[in-house]
């Protein structure tokens, strides 16, 4: 097993950076060395993406006592919400003690939505550096205490189906064509889109062509139940 050293690591197809960017991790997440090549590494993370990575950015894991509740950039390095770090590393980055929680703290993760608000999208991205739109609902997700899958299809497929909008809640995912946001409530949602290339709250009806347009690839409203 090893751990991301770094801020934020891509997992690429192949082992180029030309190549496409398939996901991401981040400091403190373990990954499964696969294989390695050298200045790359084939690694698998444990949502099961398989992939490549800079052998730079990996490192022998070590135990996590902590999670940042926030992106915290100290002198030496950016650590982004959601990182995993252990008591030395607070020492080591002196990390305010105010953003650290005990990894198993559960959290509703529609309750820390609109903080990411204006977050850029990124292809691929899984942090608060740039969300694609499942990264953005996996990471809250996970920071809360729950894992889901990685890509939108299969969250669509792991989720239990709501049948309509006047039985979803807030916190419900609704799946698009290629696409998932978090249904804040009465059809609004947030949402890491390419649209807007930010993450952005999307009244879907409120009748603006964008909102019709979604609504017409829309496939379900889905919910996964949280960890207590």
């Amino acid at each position: 097993m090893q751990m991301i050293v770094t801020s934020v690591a891509d997992i690429w197809t192949k082992p180029s950076t030309e190549s496409e960017r398939d996901s991401q991790v981040i400091f403190g997440e373990s990954v499964e060395l696969l294989e390695n090549l050298g200045t790359f590494s084939k690694v698998k993370s444990v949502d099961g993406v398989i992939g490549y990575v800079k052998t730079a950015l990996l490192g022998e894991w070590s135990e996590r006592h902590y999670k940042l509740s926030h992106q915290v950039r100290s002198e030496k390095l950016s650590f982004p919400f959601g990182s995993y770090v252990s008591k030395r590393d607070v020492s080591v980055f002196k990390l305010p003690k105010r953003y650290l929680r005990p990894i198993e703290e559960t959290f509703i993760p529609v309750n820390l939505t609109r903080r990411f608000v204006g977050i850029p999208y990124l292809w691929g991205g899984t942090s608060d550096f740039g969300f694609d739109c499942s990264g953005y609902t996996q990471r809250l997700f996970r920071f809360s205490g729950t894992e889901i899958p990685r890509n939108s299809d299969q969250q669509s497929k792991a989720s239990e189906t709501v049948p309509d909008f006047e039985s979803a809640l807030p916190g419900d995912l609704v799946f698009f064509e290629g696409h998932v946001a978090f249904h804040q409530g009465k059809g609004r949602i947030i949402h890491a889109n390419g649209h807007y290339s930010r993450v952005t709250e999307t009244d879907l009806f409120d009748s603006s062509p964008y909102s019709k347009e979604l609504l017409e690839i829309m496939e379900k409203i889905g919910r996964f139940k949280l960890k207590e």
